[in-house]
C-alpha cells in the first residue's frame, strides 16, 4: 500500500513538473523578449548577490568538514546541543554557517556529514531546516539598503528573521523524541566524560583525535580537496542559478496576467525570495505591515529555495516534509513578531525607523539599480566571515558555561 502511494506521489510530481516545463516553454516562445528580460534579472541576482555570498562559505565548509573541524567541535558541544536542541554537536558549525552564508549552505554541509555517516537522515533534515536562513547580505544590503533605502529596517528584519527561526526550531525540536546516538564513538565520549576528572582536558584531546580521524578517513591531499571544494561549490551554485532563472520567468508570467497587484506580489514572495521581496516592496502599505510581509517572506524562503535544498538532500535519500513545516512556522512567527515588536522598538530606538521612503531604484522597473556593487558585496562578505567566527566562538562559550554551571 505504501509502495503504491509512493509511486502515485512520484507520478503526480512528474506530471506537475512536466506541466510547468511545458508552460514555461510556451511563455518563452510566445514572448521571447520579456522572458529574456526576466531571466536577466534572475541572472543579475545570482551573479551579484548569491555567487559572492555563498561560494566562499561552500568551499570553506567542505574543507573544514574534510579536515574534521565540525566533528571535533561536535565533541565539545554534544552535551549542550543534545540537551537543548536535541541535535548532535556538529550543529554548532551548521547553525552559524546557515546564519551567515544563507541557504542552501547549511543543507550542503548537513548532506556532507550525512554522507560521512556522522549524522542520521532525520538529523540531517532537522539541521538543514533549523539552519535555513537568508544571508545578511540579502536582508540588510539588498532589501534594507537597496529596495527600501532604509538600512535600519534591514537590521530589524535580520534580527526578527533570526529570532523567529529559533522559535520555529524550538517549537518543532522540543516535540521530537531524540534518538540515542548509536555509534561507538559517542558511547566512548560519554564513558570518558564520566570517568575523567573535570579539570583534565579530555574533551579537547578527544576533539583533536576526532578531527585527525576524520582527516584520515577523507584521505585527500589539500590540493585535491581544494579543487573538489571549488568544483562542488560552483556546481551547487549553477543549480541555484538555474532555479532562480526559471522562477524569474514564472514571476514574470504571473505579473503579466495579474499586472502589479497585492496578489501578484504575494505569489512572487511565495515563489522566490529575491524577486519576491522586491515585488512586495512595491505595495502601498504602512511600514509595520510591509515589514511584517517581508519578514514572513524571508521566513518562508520561497518555493525556489525549497527546491534548491531538495536538489541537495533528495539524491541522498533525505525527505523534505519537516523542512516545509518549519518554513511555514518560521514565516508565521516572523510575521507576528514584527507586528508585536514594532511599537516597542520604535520607542526604544527613536529615529532609527523613520517613515517609509521611496525605493532606491531611480528607473522604474530597474531592480538592478538597487543591487550592491562588487565593492559593497566584498565588504558584506568580510563582515559575514567575521560574524561566522564570532557565532562559533559564542556557541562554544555558551556550551562551556552551561557545562560548568551543571557541574556545580
Amino acid at each position: 500500500m505504501q509502495r503504491e502511494q509512493g509511486i502515485a506521489g512520484k507520478m503526480s510530481s512528474t506530471i506537475l513538473f512536466a506541466t510547468i516545463a511545458i508552460l514555461l516553454v510556451i511563455c518563452i516562445v510566445a514572448a521571447p523578449g520579456p522572458a529574456f528580460q526576466a531571466s536577466s534579472q534572475g541572472l543579475s541576482l545570482w551573479w551579484r548577490i548569491v555567487f559572492p555570498a555563498i561560494l566562499p562559505f561552500l568551499v570553506l565548509s567542505e574543507i573544514l568538514i574534510a579536515g574534521g573541524f565540525p566533528q571535533g567541535l561536535g565533541v565539545m558541544l554534544e552535551p549542550f546541543t543534545r540537551r537543548f536542541l536535541k541535535l548532535p554537536g556538529t550543529f554548532g558549525w551548521i547553525l552559524p554557517l546557515g546564519m551567515t552564508a544563507g541557504f542552501p549552505a547549511s543543507a550542503v554541509a548537513a548532506a556532507s556529514l550525512y554522507k560521512q555517516r556522522k549524522i542520521t537522515a532525520v538529523e540531517a533534515e532537522t539541521m538543514a531546516a533549523t539552519a535555513h536562513f537568508a544571508s545578511p547580505m540579502l536582508v540588510m544590503v539588498v532589501i534594507g539598503a537597496g529596495y527600501l533605502n532604509n538600512p535600519n529596517l534591514g537590521l530589524l528584519l535580520l534580527i526578527i528573521h533570526w529570532l523567529s527561526g529559533f522559535a520555529a526550531a524550538f517549537t518543532l525540536n522540543r516535540s521530537r523524541r531524540p534518538k540515542a546516538p548509536g555509534n561507538s564513538e559517542t558511547g566512548q565520549r560519554s564513558a570518558l566524560s564520566k570517568t575523567a576528572h573535570p579539570n583534565t582536558p579530555t574533551g579537547l584531546r578527544l576533539a583533536l583525535r576526532k578531527m585527525e580521524q576524520a582527516r584520515q578517513e577523507d584521505g585527500r591531499s589539500f590540493g585535491k580537496l581544494l579543487g573538489d571544494s571549488v568544483t562542488n561549490g560552483v556546481q551547487t551554485l549553477m543549480t541555484i542559478g538555474g532555479y532562480m532563472l526559471i522562477f524569474a520567468i514564472i514571476i514574470h508570467v504571473v505579473n503579466s496576467f495579474l499586472k502589479v497587484s497585492a496578489l501578484s506580489s504575494l505569489i512572487a514572495g511565495a515563489a522566490e525570495i529575491h524577486l519576491g521581496t522586491y515585488e512586495i516592496t512595491k505595495l502601498d502599505l504602512s511600514q509595520p505591515m510591509l515589514a511584517a510581509l517581508l519578514g514572513a517572506a524571508l521566513g518562508w524562503g520561497g518555493i525556489c529555495s525549497f527546491l534548491q535544498v531538495q536538489a541537495v538532500l533528495k539524491p541522498i535519500g533525505i525527505g523534505g516534509r519537516r523542512f516545509m513545516i518549519q518554513r511555514v512556522l518560521h514565516g508565521a512567527y516572523a510575521y507576528m513578531l514584527t507586528l508585536m515588536l514594532w511599537r516597542p522598538l520604535t520607542l526604544l530606538w527613536p529615529g532609527a525607523l523613520p517613515a517609509y521612503k521611496e525605493m532606491n531604484h531611480p528607473l522604474a522597473g530597474r531592480m538592478e539599480a538597487a543591487l550592491p556593487n562588487w565593492q559593497l558585496a566584498a565588504g558584506s562578505l568580510h563582515i559575514s566571515m567575521w560574524l561566522l567566527i564570532l557565532l562559533v566562538v559564542l556557541f562554544i562559550a555558551i556550551s562551556f558555561t552551561w557545562r560548568r554551571t551543571t557541574r556545580q
